[in-house]
């Protein structure tokens, strides 16, 4: 990780009122004893790697000195805790890690979970950016989803986020949803954007193993949106938002001018990021420099542990919480940085990942021939300078960046 790069912190609450029907994160349900219990073993777990990670006697060990500028608190729901719980926990990353004072902190939340009173003290906390998991604005879909809200919850909590002081919002929305039409779809996108957040994030559904929609599409009860029909939702979404201003950055995002999701930029960027919490990752890296690795130092990533009860005795005990620990070889992370990078819109410059074209074609040599038969075909396009996705690219994008890895 190179010091003058900006890192990032991700915060996992695995906690929701209820599980949602395609849901495979890590959270269930909780009661308010059990959430304060944790947000200690969260805090304690702060203080406890800081304490490794910078190395007994305040020299920094094996995570360089590094700014902070973006927080984000995610789920589960992490708008069930307090703002006074959320202020805490903000403490004591501030106390310990050098956040700049233009960082971009965000809160993931819930429709039916959010009340004026909730929002004008997260805001009060230092939380600058709500992410709203809206998913449709269709109360039967909502209902099908196992959403606890209704589109007039996502109308009111959003008009009081607005009146409580926020002015970065984003709205997640789903698309695909068995028994969707393409005609629904762009209702809900045009609902969305009569909200005129400032970001939108646009996922088709994946039915996901452990999942309740999983286990009825494997007992023929649940038949999915065929893949014609989905890509016709996602470029006909795509269009209504640009055509709207918003910024196509990423394969499942769009932003107004100004507005890109700075945090998640990170993730495709490989930019340096520390997570605590339940089943939270990390990276401590040196980003997409990966030409000018030091000598003998390797990419680090970092899982916490998986289980609750374990995850919070460990924590509270001042143990360490790390499940699983490994140390990237340079490979690794051109991969990576490959896979990741090609979801921005700007794609790849070969200079991120190994300085020059030549030395990026000569470590993917025998990668380069089915790379041109994407270009040709009109789905990547390759410059001087870098690659991208082509529009068309993106249908197919998971066949392209398996290429580089």
């Amino acid at each position: 990780m190179r010091a003058n790069r900006a890192g990032g912190i991700y915060l996992h609450i695995p906690f929701c009122e209820r599980k949602c029907h395609y849901c495979a994160f890590l959270s269930g349900k909780s009661t308010e004893a059990e959430r304060e219990q944790y947000v200690r073993a969260l805090i304690r777990e702060i203080e406890t790697r800081t304490f490794h990670l910078r190395g007994k006697n305040g020299e920094d060990a094996h995570f360089p000195s590094v700014l902070m500028d973006t927080v984000f608190f995610g789920g589960g729901t992490p708008s069930l805790l307090t703002s006074e719980q959320i202020g805490r926990i903000l403490a004591v990353l501030r106390t310990h890690f050098s956040i700049t004072p233009d960082a971009e902190i965000t809160m993931e939340a819930n429709p039916g979970t959010l009340t004026r009173e909730k929002l004008e003290g997260y805001r009060a906390a230092g939380v600058n950016r709500l992410s709203m998991g809206v998913q449709s604005m269709d109360d039967e879909r909502l209902r099908f989803l196992g959403r606890i809200h209704t589109a007039a919850d996502v109308i009111r909590e959003y008009r009081e986020a607005r009146e409580s002081g926020f002015e970065n919002i984003n709205l997640d929305l789903i698309f695909a949803v068995p028994g969707m039409t393409l005609a629904d779809a762009e209702e809900d996108v045009r609902r969305i954007l009569d909200l005129e957040p400032e970001h939108v994030s646009f996922y088709s559904l994946q039915l996901e193993e452990g999942t309740d929609f999983f286990r009825a599409f494997e007992a023929g009860r649940l038949r999915e949106v065929p893949d014609e029909v989905d890509r016709a939702m996602y470029h006909r979404g795509a269009a209504l938002f640009r055509e709207a201003g918003y910024e196509h950055y990423e394969i499942s995002n769009f932003a107004k001018p100004g507005y890109r999701s700075r945090h998640n930029g990170k993730y495709w960027s490989m930019n340096p990021y520390l997570g605590f919490g339940l089943g939270a990752s990390s990276y401590i890296g040196f980003g997409p420099e990966l030409s000018r690795l030091m000598d003998g130092v390797r990419a680090v990533r970092e899982i916490n542990e998986t289980d609750l009860e374990t995850y919070t005795g460990k924590a509270l005990s001042g143990e360490s919480t790390v499940l699983e620990r490994t140390i990237n070889e340079p490979g690794d992370d051109i991969s990576e940085a490959v896979f990741t990078g090609l979801r921005r819109k700007e794609g790849i410059d070969y200079e991120e990942i190994l300085e020059t074209e030549e030395a990026f074609w000569a470590y993917y040599a025998s990668e380069r021939e089915e790379a041109e038969a994407f270009a040709r075909d009109g789905f990547l396009e390759m410059t001087k300078e870098g690659l991208r996705l082509t529009e068309a690219g993106i249908d197919i994008s998971n066949r392209i960046m398996a290429l580089f890895v």
